[in-house]
């Protein structure tokens, strides 16, 4: 099952273009595991030489009027546990560089499962095995940097272009070309429905991956450490996605001491008890974190606050119907402390930016632009610099010039 971060969707804004898959050329392929001749209209962005083995591209059952095929991408040494890809040829050539170039990652992005992390997969009571800190890790500081070691685009799993059966086969194949080593760590990894054997590879992707976009092309892709994360409905870390690094990197929400767990939360922040219930249930579990497992009484008023939140955020939505500034000052200073008691800071990215649409609707400009500026360092924080809402941040600041522009000419 995909995991959702902590505030809304935190996919990727992708550098590489859509447009790179009109421009596919087809040359010839391989033969593959599948099949036992060459097929004359697999598409190469290059010579494949990135890839080893030769990358591998079955004819989809549906043949080639619908796209480009889904191939095989291996490669089996980067980052110390190697790297298979099932995708179209044009967005596994555009990953080549710079993405895999390992000359081109900054040294916070090098911590490839080194003896100085401080933290460590181990087994805990009634959760499997977890992460859990051996050293204490400041607030917003980066506890682990992981990289994946199988990446899948959604509609190959989810569509019918191949037969169950190639699908089967083509999973096999991508996990087997993997490093000994990788491969056991991914048999090992967590499985929903560990009764059907025939399609294990694809039960510990909805499992245990992160949805990430790849030329906004959705993709399964799964990490080994990142997969040992366990989930908390009040979390203490959430993790962010670096497309140009192809790194994962799990960051703490909260300052976490030594011998605590790192959990985050598989369900969007700001949830109900029964909302969170509904998220969590196809990975089987009963959530007992402290929030699920208090009182009823409690619960009900933390979904009180949630519901009231959400209320709020409608409200705000037309602003220029509450009729004046101070009843926007209310209802902003109302969200932001049930926010701090709900601990859903993460949440901000989106409120900041609501706030300040509301203020501007009022032409309470300077206002606004506060707004705008904490909505601008929650995406950072939170997202990073290649975080989902940079076009969306760039439109609100274009928003916001226009207003002062036409109050100028007034």
């Amino acid at each position: 099952m995909k995991r959702l971060p902590a505030t809304i969707s935190l996919l990727v804004i992708s550098t590489f273009s859509s447009s790179v898959l009109a421009s596919v050329q087809y040359t010839t392929c391989l033969p593959t595991p599948l099949l036992s001749s060459p097929i004359p209209t697999c598409p190469l962005e290059s010579d494949g030489s990135f890839w080893s083995p030769t990358p591998w591209c079955p004819t989809p059952s549906d043949g080639y009027e619908s796209g480009p095929p889904d191939c095989i991408f291996t490669t089996p040494h980067i980052r110390n546990q190697g790297l298979s890809v099932i995708t179209f040829p044009p967005l596994a050539a555009a990953l080549i560089s710079p993405a895999l170039d390992d000359s081109l990652i900054p040294p916070p992005f090098r911590r490839f499962n080194t003896s100085a992390e401080k933290w460590k997969i181990a087994p805990l009571p009634n959760r499997g095995l977890g992460l859990v800190a051996t050293g204490n890790f400041k607030q917003h500081e980066t506890i682990m940097v992981g990289f994946p070691v199988l990446i899948v685009r959604l509609e190959f799993i989810n569509g019918d272009r191949y037969s169950a059966k190639n699908k089967r086969r083509m999973l096999d194949v991508a996990v087997g070309n993997l490093p000994e080593e990788t491969r056991r760590e991914v048999e090992g990894l967590a499985r929903s429905n560990p009764s059907n054997e025939k399609d294990w590879v694809v039960d510990v992707l909805r499992t245990n991956g992160f949805g990430i976009e790849i030329a906004g092309e959705g993709h399964l892709a799964l990490f080994l450490e990142g997969s040992r994360v366990n989930h908390n409905c009040r979390p203490n870390a959430f993790w962010r996605w670096v497309p140009s690094k192809m790194a994962m990197e799990v960051v703490a929400l909260r300052g976490i001491g030594k011998g605590e767990e790192v959990a985050h939360s598989y369900a969007p922040l700001g949830y109900t008890h029964e909302q969170r219930k509904a998220v969590l249930q196809p990975w089987g579990f009963q959530c007992q974190c402290a929030l699920c497992a208090a009182p009823a009484r409690e619960r009900e008023a933390a979904d009180d606050r949630r519901d009231r939140i959400l209320e709020i955020y409608q409200t705000l939505g037309k602003a220029a119907e509450l009729g004046s500034v101070e009843r926007v000052d209310q209802l902003v200073r109302e969200a932001m402390m049930l926010i701090e008691k709900e601990e859903l800071q993460p949440q901000l990215v989106e409120y900041y930016a609501h706030f300040a649409r509301a203020y501007i609707e009022l032409n309470e400009l300077k206002k606004a632009e506060v707004f705008i500026q904490k909505a601008d360092e929650m995406w950072l924080l939170y997202g990073g610099e290649e975080h989902e809402n940079v076009d969306g941040m760039s439109e609100l600041w274009k928003q916001f010039a226009e207003a002062v522009s036409e109050m100028e000419d007034d």
